[in-house]
């Protein structure tokens, strides 16, 4: 109940989510005081599928990373995560600092067996889906990690589509073999040499919403500073579009017979309608909502979750990195 925004954005979400999936319950991380105040008017039914773990202690985004597990033990963000590493939850949902996540997360739920660094994974919509990984948790990769990052996505791919081999690429800067630095030119080679995947080469930034491929790998630093540019693409769109009717009566008049439509494709293209990042690589479900959304941005992170413990993903994980030699 904490990051930027705090209950103001998670706490509708959690409700939303509570009135909609009758068996969930909720174990909310938190100020009680605060998290209090949304609970007035519930069913004593619902009320029932809400317990609150209280603390005032929100993770200081100013903390060193070094410093995280040592200071921030008896934060908002670590308490959560003992929730599943205790079983007492399935999954943890967070709004808090990524860094904070991450290291806490590693230190709680330990690494599947296999993996050396865990990956943030979003699903962004392509006709299908595409999954990049990683978008942030990785400043720095090397090449058997980006291996290991397109196992983990392939995964993921053939748990929801059924897909017995996802096709992999490499985020670039040009198609061309020689081209990128020598950790990607190295995880090339490795990556063809996969038979858990279909590689299928190189794709440029212009080229991630094709449907080329269903997995594209890349450092944390690279898919971060790709993915966050399309959210405010959507919104420049926007802007652009009702500058534009305004500027004549006709075009106005079009406007007006064709917002169905329009509010359909605002609809798909909406960031918040895909918001959430897993955290995939870990022993546990752990789902990331980005800090700038709102409380509609924290409702698909949630069920995001929902949609890693139907596939029992990291089990899905364990198992192909006990067979693949990485």
């Amino acid at each position: 109940m904490g990051g930027d925004s705090g209950p103001a954005v998670t706490m509708p979400a959690c409700l939303s989510i509570l009135r909609r999936h009758l068996s969930v319950t909720l174990l909310l991380v938190g100020q009680e005081s605060l998290i209090k105040i949304y609970l007035k008017g519930l069913s004593r039914s619902e009320l029932y599928r809400i317990q609150i773990l209280h603390t005032p202690v929100v993770f200081a985004g100013a903390l060193r990373p070094g410093n995280i597990l040592r200071s921030a033990r008896d934060s908002l963000i670590f308490i959560a995560i003992e929730q599943v590493r205790s079983e007492t939850a399935q999954a943890c949902i967070s709004d808090g600092n990524t860094g904070a996540l991450m290291l806490s997360s590693r230190d709680l739920l330990k690494n599947i067996q296999g993996i050396e660094k865990p990956a943030m994974l979003p699903g962004s919509r392509a006709g299908g889906y595409t999954y990049v990984l990683d978008v942030g948790a990785n400043i720095d990769t090397t090449t058997y990690q980006l291996l290991q990052f397109a196992i983990m996505g392939s995964v993921l791919v053939g748990a929801v589509s059924g897909k017995p081999r996802a096709r992999v690429a490499r985020l670039n800067i040009g198609s061309e073999a020689l081209k990128g630095t020598p950790v990607i030119r190295e995880a090339s080679t490795l990556l063809a040499a996969c038979n858990e995947i279909d590689y299928v080469g190189s794709v440029e930034g212009n080229q991630i919403f094709d449907g080329i491929a269903d997995v594209i790998v890349c450092d944390g630093l690279t898919g971060n500073i790709t993915i966050k540019p399309s959210e405010g693409a959507v919104k420049v769109i926007e802007n652009l579009l009702h500058q534009s009717i305004r500027r004549r009566w006709y075009y106005r008049a079009f406007g007006f017979c064709m917002k169905p439509f329009f509010r359909d494709v605002r609809r798909v293209l909406n960031p918040s309608k895909h918001n959430g990042a897993t955290l995939i690589g870990i022993q546990g479900v752990i789902v990331k909502r980005h800090g700038n959304s709102d409380w509609a941005g924290f409702e698909p992170a949630i069920e995001h979750a929902f949609q890693q413990l139907a596939f029992n993903v990291p089990q899905l994980i364990a198992a192909r990195m006990q067979k693949t030699v990485v």
